[in-house]
């Protein structure tokens, strides 16, 4: 019994540093490409071919412009969503994704950063299919479909035996 809880300590200090690890290198890959877009996409924008660019926006909103002039009160919430998530996931114990929990917690700081710090959040990444032209997004963005995607569709075996 005592050997099981010292591996379960040992897993879970180990989850802790995967989860803090891919939310650190998220966060600093958002920031920096956020700031190479300011320096370079302010004044023109850049296409690499027909469906997929580079175009500078400022977002005071969340997902898809929703919540215009809303930055403020998202970027609070973003901050407390992230706690909840945080302490959720060490109460519930799953702690068999930290690194789709990792990114989770890397998009959400991100895009908080830039909402409590800039007052907006930097959107860069211009995809137009021609029919549907998408809203531009950022690296942040990108990461918090990526553990969406993960959490939802990969479940870990706990979740996995409490739904049957």
């Amino acid at each position: 019994m005592k050997r099981k809880m010292c591996s379960v300590k040992v897993m879970r200090r180990r989850n802790n540093f995967l989860l803090w690890k891919f939310a650190s290198s998220v966060v600093l890959l958002d920031q920096a490409s956020k700031y190479l877009a300011e320096v370079f996409f302010k004044h023109q924008n850049f296409t690499l071919n027909s469906w997929f660019g580079f175009t500078l926006s400022h977002n005071t909103g969340c997902a898809w412009s929703l919540f215009l002039g809303q930055t403020m009160p998202l970027g609070l919430l973003g901050v407390v969503l992230l706690i909840l998530i945080y302490y959720a996931r060490n109460i519930l114990k799953v702690c068999e994704h930290p690194i789709a929990f990792g990114l989770l917690v890397g998009g959400i700081l991100g895009n908080a950063i830039d909402r409590l710090f800039r007052g907006f959040v930097i959107d860069f990444i211009d995809i137009n299919l021609q029919i549907y032209h998408w809203p531009t997004f950022n690296i942040a963005d990108t990461v918090l479909c990526i553990a969406a995607f993960i959490l939802i569709f990969f479940p870990s075996k706990s979740e996995q035996n409490s739904i049957t």
